[in-house]
């Protein structure tokens, strides 16, 4: 956050409502570049963190990162290429 221009200043309250612990845990990949900033609301109230995702591999913004890349996902072998019955 601190190398967002567009982010207000980090508060140790902030961490509370992070949503990057859960998309890490929900995705893995190593493709996934998140990028965090604080948002306020009127009058500096309603502080929240807004994360975007973006795909190194593929260079596309990535719309739900707790899903992830469709391209990516497109690349994993189904259960019937895994198991060589494809």
């Amino acid at each position: 956050m601190q190398a967002n221009p567009k982010s207000k200043p980090w508060k140790p309250t902030d961490c509370q409502t992070c949503p990057i612990p859960e998309i890490l845990l929900a995705n893995s990949s190593p493709n996934l570049v998140l990028e965090g900033g604080i948002k306020v609301g009127i009058m500096g109230m309603n502080r929240r963190m807004e994360v975007n995702a973006f795909c190194s591999k593929h260079l596309v913004d990535v719309p739900e990162p707790q899903v992830g890349c469709k391209q990516c996902a497109l690349e994993k072998p189904g259960l019937r290429e895994l198991f060589g019955e494809g």
